[in-house]
């Protein structure tokens, strides 16, 4: 990596032009960072409360450091969330080029960047710069950040002492941390006279200067918002900066007898809430739209999602009108209904199947055109190019929000100007303020763009608005139908990457929300139900899985019919179930009757049908009737490539089963043509880690078995139940089976101590599920 040209990636044009310097502070970190001992990176912590210029302290060092050759590559990583540290430490492969950048397995490209950073040339000082780490990245961080290479450093931000020496303590050691104190009073009035443009050193203005800076704190944030007003507003003499404060009303309107009771949250409010009247009287709608963006992530708000769906939502009400409730595609293609094929008849004698197809079945939506009287008219001002230029000036000017151009742009809102925005409205009517509102509508009418959330090439797309849907169920209140078919539609997303406990935790928040908003038996409660047993299928909860897909036949045969394809679904999933449990006679009966109706209601080509064309194959292949699933899986192969493509991952679940079929039958070469291509499609589309993938290097591994060819088997085997212990737990189902099947091939090899001590281990895991 030494001939890695050096970069900063950290966003200096943030760093106030008034910065005060600190001295010591920045004297403190540069001796801590810059200090190597041993073969481990360097960690030192800044912590305090939010306002005082953490994040224009270690930006400030960052550039110095790197102008000073202290730190030849630096990356900067926002950690709030754990989406957004997710998403940076990955950011590490873009950054340096790394051959994984471009791998869809999350999992592995955190691993890769890791890695990237310990194996990094030594003549090549690297910094991350983690910019305010909560309590929930903790642990995630742990996991992730680099743990050698003494030629690194680690700079943390972060608002509390507990989290700060939390972060930094590694391996048994405890790396220093630093409390971050307020600006003296001098330099505080010497900041906002900077700041404003005021060049006076009489008395009576400096004493002024100092009564109004302690007023707010000595925050610097403070004190640079209070100066911009000034310079906006003209204020340059003693008497005139006490208006800032003394004006009538603007306690009131602030909310000084709020709930938030530190003199630093107080302070803030008073100097934004004038900047925001300034905003509002250059134009109200400029004060709109930054209310409604104040809902979204504050970190990086896509502004182009945001035009997007102000443009769908516009055209909707020119259309519909207002309120209107009307049948209508979901928000994303509805999540489809998988069920596994059936992993081991008795845990000595078969491995794991991949999952099957899946179905659609459509949400009937309720279309929010429900947009305040009030906010209709910013719609169609943000699709203006020219006013949306304008007002992102404005708000630039007025330090309220900081827009960043590029490819696409986005806007930075400092998370105190949100709390201020948000103290407009009280904290237990947050979720009926109407700039809510419209923020939830605005991120679930673009999200309706998004073609389909199964499919690889939309995950990209769909990861961006995981931060900004989590701000926003967090804001909302009582949630809007729209947010709820939005939360299952990423709930999906989540299930089709392996993140099965991010999924898990949307899909009860969706169902809870739908049981609420329409009661247990309407049709989208009741898609949700199925999904979640989906869902307790891929997590090997069948008891779980069961008791959900019997209560969402009952009710979809109540509501919707036996005939309905969504009623059809879930029969073809109670049949992947009852496979799976070795019923066999019941699982041909639901299959049977899915099938009928699919073909009748659907036609024979569509890829709900092919989705149970597959499962009954799969059916009669594990009854031995291999020349029937045949027939069967190559009717669904040739329909999948026609309709949806050769690299659909469904398509490449029709690939691997008739691969595993062949290799059962002894087909040795038909099952490694059908195989490799599976494994390479999978990986490609969906990682070396997800659940799917392994299954495949599962068959592989197989077919290997029987060529004779041990010691390839025994690496593929290891690789899948390595993977399968990661992504979905040793006590799954499908880990289970990975260990029964490597017990045996140690018994082939003659490793005797090895397969009894590999069973032992299965035997247990599955003597603690039946517990």
């Amino acid at each position: 990596m030494h001939s890695l040209a050096p970069f900063n990636d950290a966003p200096v044009d943030r760093i106030s032009p008034c910065f005060m310097g600190r001295e010591g502070d920045m004297h403190a970190i540069s001796s801590a960072v810059e200090f190597c001992d041993g073969g481990t990176p360097s960690r030192y912590a800044i912590w305090g409360m939010p306002g005082l210029g953490k994040s224009q302290l270690a930006l400030s060092y960052a550039n110095a450091s790197f102008n000073a050759g202290s730190h030849t590559h630096i990356i900067w990583i926002p950690a709030t969330t754990l989406e957004k540290v997710n998403q940076g430490l990955v950011k590490v492969l873009d950054l340096t080029q790394h051959v994984d950048r471009n791998n869809p397995d999350q999992g592995a490209r955190l691993t890769a960047a890791r890695l990237c950073l310990e194996q990094f040339d030594h003549r090549l000082k690297w910094l991350i710069i983690l910019d305010d780490v909560t309590l929930a990245t903790l642990d995630f961080l742990r996991e992730h950040l680099p743990r050698q290479n003494g030629i690194g450093s680690i700079l943390i931000t972060t608002r509390t002492r507990d989290v700060a020496k939390a972060v930094t303590s590694v391996a048994g050691q405890q790396h220093p941390v630093y409390e971050l104190k307020t600006l003296s009073t001098e330099q505080s009035a010497k900041l906002l006279f900077k700041s404003a443009g005021i060049h006076s050193s009489a008395t009576a203005d400096l004493e002024s200067a100092q009564k109004l800076v302690k007023k707010i704190g000595c925050l610097p944030l403070a004190v640079e918002q209070a100066a911009s007003y000034m310079r906006r507003s003209s204020l340059t003499g003693a008497g005139q900066l006490e208006t800032m404060y003394d004006q009538e009303g603007l306690a009131e309107i602030i909310g000084w007898d709020n709930s938030l009771t530190t003199y630093q949250e107080k302070s803030v409010l008073a100097t934004v809430t004038i900047q925001l009247q300034t905003l509002t009287e250059i134009d109200p709608h400029f004060f709109m739209l930054l209310r409604v963006m104040s809902f979204f992530d504050p970190e990086s708000i896509p502004l182009d999602i945001v035009v997007l769906g102000a443009g769908r939502v516009t055209r909707r009400l020119a259309v519909n009108g207002v309120s209107e409730v009307m049948p209508t595609a979901p928000l994303a293609p509805h999540p489809k209904h998988p069920s596994l094929r059936k992993w081991i008849g008795q845990l000595s004698n078969r491995q794991n199947q991949p999952s099957s197809d899946i179905l659609h079945t459509p949400d009937v939506s309720v279309v929010s055109t429900d947009v305040s009287v009030e906010l209709r008219p910013l719609l169609e001002l943000i699709c203006s190019k020219k006013w949306l230029r304008g007002a992102l000036r404005r708000l630039e000017d007025l330090s309220l929000a900081q827009p960043h151009y590029g490819d696409k742009t986005s806007l930075h809102i400092h998370d105190l100007i949100q709390l201020v925005l948000q103290q407009k409205t009280p904290a237990d009517q947050l979720g009926e303020d109407p700039h809510c509102a419209l923020a939830v509508t605005l991120l679930c009418g673009a999200f309706e763009t998004i073609e389909d959330v199964e499919s690889p090439h939309c995950w990209t797309e769909c990861e961006r608005f995981v931060p900004h849907l989590m701000a926003l169920s967090k804001h909302a209140g009582k949630p809007t139908p729209e947010l709820l078919s939005m939360n299952a539609a990423v709930a999906w997303y989540f299930s089709q990457r392996g993140r099965y406990d991010e999924a898990e935790t949307l899909f009860q928040k969706a169902l809870a929300g739908r049981e609420r908003q329409f009661g247990r038996d309407h049709p989208n409660t009741l898609n949700t139900v199925n999904d979640l047993g989906v869902l307790c299928e891929q997590q090997g909860k069948r008891a779980e899985a069961e008791m959900l897909y019997q209560r969402a036949l009952a009710g979809k045969e109540r509501q919707l019919g036996g005939d309905h394809p969504s009623t059809l679904g879930t029969v073809n999933n109670l049949g992947g179930l009852c496979e799976k449990q070795g019923k066999y006679t019941e699982a041909e009966i639901f299959y049977q009757r899915a099938l009928a109706g699919q073909e009748r209601q659907l036609g024979r080509e569509h890829p709900s049908t092919l989705g149970t064309v597959n499962n009954l194959g799969g059916l009669y292949e594990q009854q031995g009737k291999y020349a029937e699933a045949e027939i069967l899986y190559q009717r669904a192969l040739a329909g999948k490539e026609k309709q949806i493509g050769g690299d659909h991952p469904n398509t490449l679940k029709t690939v691997n089963n008739l691969g595993w079929l062949y290799v059962q039958w002894g087909k040795h070469e038909e099952a490694e043509t059908l195989c490799l291509r599976a494994l390479a499609g999978r990986e490609r589309q969906l990682g070396a880690d997800h659940p799917d993938t392994l299954a495949t290097i599962n068959s592989l591994a197989n077919l290997r078995v029987q060529q004779g060819r041990l010691e390839e088997a025994e690496t593929l085997f290891n690789r899948a139940l390595t993977g399968r212990v990661k992504a979905i737990g040793v006590r799954h189902p499908d880990t289970i089976a990975s260990m029964a099947v490597l017990a045996r091939l140690h018994e082939k090899q003659g490793r005797f101590e090895e397969a009894r001590m590999m069973r032992d281990k299965a035997l247990q895991c599955m003597r603690t599920n039946a517990m």
